[in-house]
């Protein structure tokens, strides 16, 4: 599938480039997830669910789309 290229600002991944698959007519989604996980250790059987971080398109400069940090996707604030 296509994708164009996304400058991330804010949250975990601030300040990367990094291309986002577009629909079938070409443009790109409206709110990007992405999922945060890492190494698990700790006294629990079982490491906590991966945390969504939300993006939402916001801009466009040259020829890359700009998505900004919302919230986690688990935070009903804002």
């Amino acid at each position: 599938m296509a994708a164009v290229e996304a400058w991330f600002l804010g949250g975990p991944v601030d300040g990367r480039l990094m291309p986002v698959e577009v629909s079938a007519d070409g443009n790109p989604p409206a709110v990007v997830k992405l999922p945060q996980t890492g190494f698990y250790v700790g006294p629990i059987d079982s490491p906590a669910p991966a945390v969504e971080h939300l993006y939402v398109l916001t801009d466009k400069l040259d020829d890359s789309e700009v998505y900004q940090y919302r919230q986690t996707a688990s935070d009903p604030a804002d």
